[in-house]
C-alpha cells in the first residue's frame, strides 16, 4: 500500500512539473504604467492617446476594476494602471554599468536609495555623484556614458517608440562632468544632452560635457560631429574642436582643442608627460579597461608627473588630456600601464646581550 502511494505522489509531482513547464508566462510579471486621472479624463481617451490602439480600454477598465457606467465617474487624482506593452511610448531603461560605492539615487517619486550595478534607471530618475565617486550607463542602443565626480544628471526621457522602434534619450547636466560615446544613431532616434545653458544633439559621435556653477557649458568632441544650441544661435562642432556657451549668449565658435601630450611610465611607477603650449592644467583618468567605462579615477593637476605607486597592484589604463585657458579639455593620450606591489622588506630585530634582563632584574630589585 505504501510504495502504492509512493508511486502515486512521484506521478502527481511529475504531471505537476510538466504543466509547470508547458504553461507559459507563469512567473512573468506584468509591467504597468500608473496614471494619474485629471479632469475631463475617461479611460476611452486614455486609451486613444497613450497606447497603440483605443480598443484597449476595455482590458484597462478590467485590470482596474472599474465598471463600463463609472467610467466617467472617475475622481480626478485617480491613479490607474496600464499595462506597458499597450503603450505608444515605452520606457527603455538606462542599465548601470558600473558604479562607485554609495551613489545617490533620486526616484521620480523624491525617494531616495543608494545606486548599485545593474540598476536600471527610467526617466525622471537622478544621479548624483560626490567627490571620487563615479559611474558607467549603458542605454538601449548600446551607447555609454560615464558620469565624473561632484555632478547631478537627470534621466529626462529613456522612451521608445512602439510602432516605430524610435529611441529618444534626454539627459539633463545640471552640474558636472560627462564623458559619452554614442553609437551611430538610426533613423529617427534622439540622443541630447541639456545643460543649463545649452542643447547638445548627437547622431553618433564621442564627445564631453560639462556644465559649471555659473551655467558655463563646455562641450568638447573627439569623435564625430554634435551639434550645440544656446539662445538662438547653433554651432555643428567637428571632431578635435570644442564649444562654449554662457547663459544668455550665443556659442562660441569652435576652438581647436589641445593635441594629446606625449605620455610616458617610468619604474618609479609616476606618470610624467611633456607640457603642452597653452594648457593651464591636465586631466588625468585611470581605469580598469581601455574603453574607460569603468573609471576609478579622475583629477587634475598643474604639474607634469603624478605618482602612482600608491595604487593597488594590477594593470590599469590611463589617458591624460591638456585644459587650455578656456577651460576646454584637449584630445587624449591613452597608455596601459602595470602598478607592482610594493617589497616591504623586514627589518632585523634587534638582538639584546643575555645578562640584560638579569641587569634590569638585579635593579629592579
Amino acid at each position: 500500500m505504501l510504495n502504492r502511494f509512493a508511486t502515486y505522489l512521484i506521478l502527481l509531482t511529475s504531471l505537476t512539473f510538466i504543466q509547470v513547464l508547458l504553461t507559459p508566462n507563469l512567473f512573468a510579471e506584468e509591467a504597468y504604467w500608473e496614471y494619474t486621472f485629471r479632469p475631463g479624463d475617461s479611460i476611452w481617451k486614455l486609451a486613444k492617446t497613450h497606447t497603440t490602439s483605443v480598443k484597449n480600454w476595455l482590458e484597462i477598465q478590467k485590470i482596474n476594476h472599474i465598471a463600463q457606467s463609472s467610467d466617467r465617474q472617475i475622481q480626478p487624482g485617480t491613479r490607474i494602471k496600464i499595462p506597458v506593452r499597450m503603450l505608444k511610448v515605452q520606457p527603455a531603461p538606462a542599465v548601470v554599468t558600473s558604479t562607485s560605492a554609495g551613489v545617490m539615487l533620486i526616484h521620480p517619486d523624491n525617494t531616495r536609495t543608494t545606486l548599485a550595478t545593474y540598476n536600471k534607471l527610467v526617466s525622471g530618475d537622478t544621479i548624483i555623484t560626490l567627490d571620487k565617486q563615479f559611474v558607467g550607463l549603458r542605454f538601449a542602443d548600446g551607447s555609454t556614458l560615464n558620469i565624473l565626480p561632484n555632478s547631478s544628471v537627470s534621466m529626462d526621457r529613456l522612451s521608445q517608440h512602439a510602432q516605430t522602434g524610435m529611441l529618444d534619450t534626454q539627459l539633463r547636466v545640471q552640474n558636472g562632468s560627462i564623458d559619452t560615446q554614442v553609437n551611430k544613431q538610426q533613423p529617427g532616434n534622439r540622443y541630447e544632452i541639456i545643460t543649463p545653458s545649452a542643447v547638445t544633439a548627437v547622431r553618433g559621435t564621442q564627445f564631453r560635457v560639462s556644465s559649471d556653477k555659473k551655467a558655463i557649458t563646455r562641450t568638447e568632441v573627439t569623435r564625430g560631429i554634435v551639434a550645440v544650441s544656446a539662445e538662438d544661435s547653433q554651432q555643428k562642432v567637428g571632431s578635435g574642436y570644442g564649444v562654449i556657451a554662457e547663459k544668455g549668449k550665443p556659442v562660441s565658435k569652435p576652438v581647436k582643442l589641445l593635441e594629446p601630450p606625449a605620455l610616458a611610465f617610468s619604474p618609479a611607477q609616476t606618470l610624467n608627460w611633456q607640457a603642452l603650449n597653452n594648457a593651464r592644467a591636465y586631466r588625468y583618468q585611470i581605469a580598469n579597461d581601455d574603453d574607460f567605462k569603468q573609471i576609478i579615477q579622475s583629477a587634475q593637476t598643474s604639474g607634469l608627473s603624478v605618482n602612482l605607486a600608491s595604487m593597488e597592484a594590477g594593470n590599469y589604463f590611463v589617458r591624460l588630456r591638456g585644459i587650455d585657458n578656456n577651460g576646454l579639455e584637449g584630445l587624449n593620450a591613452q597608455l596601459a600601464i602595470t602598478i607592482k606591489a610594493i617589497a616591504i622588506e623586514a627589518e632585523d630585530e634587534p638582538i639584546w646581550p643575555a645578562f640584560i634582563p638579569a641587569t634590569i632584574f638585579l635593579i629592579g630589585l
